[in-house]
C-alpha cells in the first residue's frame, strides 16, 4: 500500500476513534446524548423518501376530507329541505282536511301544531326558504284549533268508533279491509 493509502486509514481510523470516545465521555452539564442523536440523523437520513409520501399523503388526507366534508354538508342539505317540504305537505294536507270540514282529534291537532312550529323555525333560521306557500293554512290551523278549544269540539274516540262500526258494516259482504 502506498504511504497516503495508510495515512487516509489512520485518518479514518483516528476519526472513528474520537467518534467513540465522544459517545462514551458525557458532560453532565450540557445532557448531549451521542448516540440518540446520530442514530436521529441517520434514520432520518434512511427514511427521508418515506417521510415525505407520508407528509404527502397527509395533506391528500387532509384535501380529501374536506371534499367529503363539503359532500356531506350539501347531502345533509337537501335532505332538511325534503324533510321541511314533507312537513309542509303535512300542513297544507291538515289544512285541506280542516277546510272539507273533516273533523281531527285534540291529539291530532297538537301533532300538527308541533309540526308547525318546526316549520316556521326552519323559515326564520333560512332566509333563503320562503314560507309563502302555508302562511295561510298555518293560520287557519291554529284559528281552528282556537275554535276547537273553546267550543270543545274536537273528534272523540266515541265519534271514531261510532264511524268504524258503520263502514265495517257497510263493508261486511264486499270483503274489503277498512
Amino acid at each position: 500500500m502506498a504511504l497516503k493509502e495508510l495515512t487516509g486509514l489512520a485518518e479514518y481510523g483516528f476519526f472513528g476513534l474520537l467518534i467513540v470516545l465522544v459517545g462514551l465521555i458525557r458532560i453532565p452539564t450540557l445532557e448531549i446524548n451521542f448516540w440518540a442523536f446520530l442514530a436521529r440523523a441517520i434514520g432520518k437520513a434512511i427514511n427521508a423518501e418515506v417521510i415525505e409520501d407520508v407528509k404527502k399523503s397527509r395533506e391528500e388526507a387532509k384535501e380529501d376530507i374536506a371534499n367529503l366534508r363539503k359532500d356531506l354538508d350539501a347531502h345533509i342539505n337537501v335532505q332538511e329541505l325534503e324533510a321541511i317540504r314533507r312537513v309542509r305537505q303535512q300542513i297544507l294536507r291538515f289544512n285541506d282536511e280542516i277546510l272539507f270540514n273533516r273533523k281531527h282529534s285534540q291529539e291530532h291537532f297538537e301533532e300538527i301544531l308541533d309540526d308547525i312550529n318546526i316549520y316556521e323555525k326552519f323559515c326564520q333560521t333560512h332566509d333563503d326558504y320562503k314560507n309563502n306557500k302555508a302562511e295561510f293554512a298555518i293560520n287557519n290551523i291554529k284559528r281552528t284549533y282556537d275554535k276547537c278549544l273553546q267550543e270543545k269540539d274536537f273528534l272523540a274516540y266515541e265519534e271514531v268508533k261510532k264511524f268504524r262500526t258503520v263502514k265495517n258494516n257497510d263493508n261486511e259482504g264486499n270483503n274489503t279491509i277498512s
